[in-house]
């Protein structure tokens, strides 16, 4: 039985089922082309853009633009634009206004929640420590630097436990680089592929969809899950929930190694394949060429310290924000059918009380996730500098970012898992 006829669509009731289930970039792409309204050209609200000479100019990078063609895509110029420029730059791309009303259940409103907190960070953000970014930038670089090291030292020695070490750096790097990214083109972001991952694959599932459609069908992170390890509010057998128990955990150990197969199969679908496809083997090369150990040795250790990267790494990306069984998922009562997009992202996202506030810990394990939800271009140094105007806006609409200690959000995962009931009150009505 496929997804969407399971899953009750209480936010994108128009998401087209025959793509139920998808797994892939491409067919994700595939269903919003289908149901934007876009007619070939870029949507932007209700008007229609065609920027096809801005592509290779887009500062940003021409792939943003290039991969998103024949889409609306509202939700990343609003999140992906701070300052009023672009919108008004876009005034001389426009061809006509779209037939088909926004397939997406959320707004932008002037006087909405969103908009009024990117008008009120644009002071801030002025006042930010210029060294800022720079300092994540170093830092990332040292991770970086430290897993080669770590990792030539474990083959070196024969250490497995300096290889636990290095694994653990490795996650911390490879978490740091997602900040990269997020960003406009930048070297940084071919770090993120060391570690068997893609950026390009994940700026279509992590950036453009689930940063943008949190916890609903259009979300392919969370879709993907879905398949072995199923946490939308739906009914699920006895022997799904023990499963899911089970699965879980051996998808964390074989995150990284998943990830490079779908990767190996989108070259051959494609026939496309890149320099940077193959940055995860530069670590088990340095390796073998300085350790002067046999190949047979350094792949060993290189699998082990992949191996327990992986399960790290996705240890805490699925139980650091989302998945807890407060926040909202698809078929759960949301706010409103037509719901500020803002608003929905605080109403899928806990912040954990021990990472906040520890500069380190929200760059290396995806902290202060709700700001970043909402502005993922900025600079996660630059993230703590916002709370205040945050938090303000926030009491001005009545509305709350919630944080849960690091123990409850790991336990509220598996909750999540066995949670069949949708809540049938929406989040800021429940007492969460």
């Amino acid at each position: 039985m496929s997804l969407a006829s399971e899953v009750k669509l209480s936010l994108t009731p128009n998401y087209p089922k025959k793509f139920a289930g998808l797994i892939t970039g491409d067919k994700w792409f595939e269903a919003k082309r289908e149901g934007d309204g876009a007619e070939g050209l870029w949507r932007i609200h209700d008007g229609l853009y065609d920027v096809s000479e801005f592509v290779q100019s887009h500062p940003g990078g021409s792939s943003w633009l290039e991969m998103t063609k024949g889409t609306d895509i509202t939700e990343a110029f609003e999140s992906h634009h701070l300052s009023s420029a672009p919108e008004q730059m876009l005034k001389k791309f426009y061809v006509r206004k779209a037939v088909k009303h926004r397939n997406s259940p959320f707004t932008f409103e002037e006087d909405g929640f969103y908009r009024t907190l990117k008008r009120n960070i644009q002071p801030v953000l002025k006042t930010i420590p210029k060294n800022t970014s720079r300092t994540t930038d170093l830092v990332t670089d040292a991770l970086v630097v430290a897993t080669f090291l770590t990792a030539i030292c474990a083959c070196k020695l024969s250490s497995f436990a300096i290889g636990v070490i290095s694994a653990c750096i490795l996650t911390f790097g490879s978490i740091a680089s997602h900040n990269h990214f997020h960003k406009r083109d930048n070297f940084r972001m071919y770090y993120f592929n060391l570690c068997l991952m893609d950026f390009r694959g994940w700026r279509v599932s992590h950036v453009l969809s689930h940063h943008l459609f949190t916890n609903t069908i259009y979300d392919l992170e969370a879709v993907t899950w879905e398949v072995l390890a199923p946490h939308f509010p739906v009914k699920k057998p006895f022997f799904t929930k023990c499963r899911s128990f089970v699965t879980i955990t051996l998808l964390w150990v074989a995150f990284y190694f998943l990830a490079y197969l779908f990767k190996i199969i989108s070259m051959i679908q494609s026939r496309k394949v890149y320099i940077s496809d193959f940055i995860p083997f530069t670590l088990p090369l340095a390796m073998y060429l300085t350790c002067g150990v046999d190949l047979q040795v350094v792949l060993k250790m290189w699998l082990f310290i992949v191996t327990v990267s992986s399960f790290v790494f996705a240890a805490i990306g699925t139980s650091a924000s989302h998945h807890h069984p407060d926040a909202f998922h698809e078929g759960d009562a949301p706010r409103a059918k037509k719901l500020d997009f803002g608003i929905h992202q605080l109403d899928t996202t806990y912040d954990r009380c021990e990472v906040t506030g520890n500069p380190f810990l929200v760059l290396t394990t995806f902290g202060d996730h709700a700001l970043h939800h909402l502005f993922p271009t900025i600079d996660h140094g630059a993230l703590q500098y916002l709370y205040p105007v945050f938090e303000k806006t926030m009491k001005e609409f009545g509305i709350d970012n919630q944080m849960k200690p690091l123990s409850e959000m790991f336990v509220g995962l598996y909750r999540q898992l066995l949670r069949e009931e949708p809540h049938l009150l929406p989040r800021g009505s429940r007492n969460t």
